[in-house]
């Protein structure tokens, strides 16, 4: 499932590149044996493994693997290439002791099966009350921190949600 935005109008030719880094950085994970989600904009896209953002970022065609994800120091970095070489070592010992971002959904108490995965709208304004929830299996709506999420529930009165 595609859960890559576009945060800004791009050139053909950056739009391909970016494209074919996020392609190689997929395959990395894939070679790697972790399933990860990538999401968020494609130009500095979020890599999601279970209930935590990675602690890394990609800055061109490099993987650069930090100690804590807001702005932690860099401890290992690997070329995006069409061949994949790295050490696994240094990227386990950077899975297990890094500090990676907690990430929080929101689900349906009594449906625990469905997730927010996005609005809609009662018609067509720019009115946030007149959006409303829609629930799915697949795709979650992410949120960086738990106040954000609260603030989701309160807002939309989702009180047969909670946060997880």
């Amino acid at each position: 499932m595609e859960r890559n935005t576009m945060k800004r109008k791009l050139s053909k030719e950056l739009k391909e590149t970016i494209q074919k880094r996020n392609f190689r950085l997929q395959k990395f994970w894939e070679k790697l044996g972790l399933e990860v989600e990538i999401i968020g904009d494609m130009e500095t896209p979020a890599v999601i493994k279970g209930d935590y953002c990675l602690a890394c970022y990609v800055h061109n065609f490099n993987l650069i693997f930090t100690d804590h994800y807001d702005q932690g120091s860099e401890v290992y970095r690997v070329k995006l290439q069409n061949i994949q070489e790295f050490e696994i070592e240094p990227i386990s010992n950077w899975l297990k002791t890094a500090t990676h971002r907690r990430i929080y959904k929101i689900k349906m108490k009594e449906k625990p099966e469905l997730f927010l995965v996005g609005y809609n709208f009662r018609e067509k304004t720019e009115n946030e009350k007149d959006k409303y929830p829609v629930y799915g299996k697949y795709g979650a709506k992410i949120y960086f921190t738990e106040e954000y999420a609260k603030e989701i529930i309160q807002f939309y009165d989702l009180d047969y949600c909670e946060i997880i």
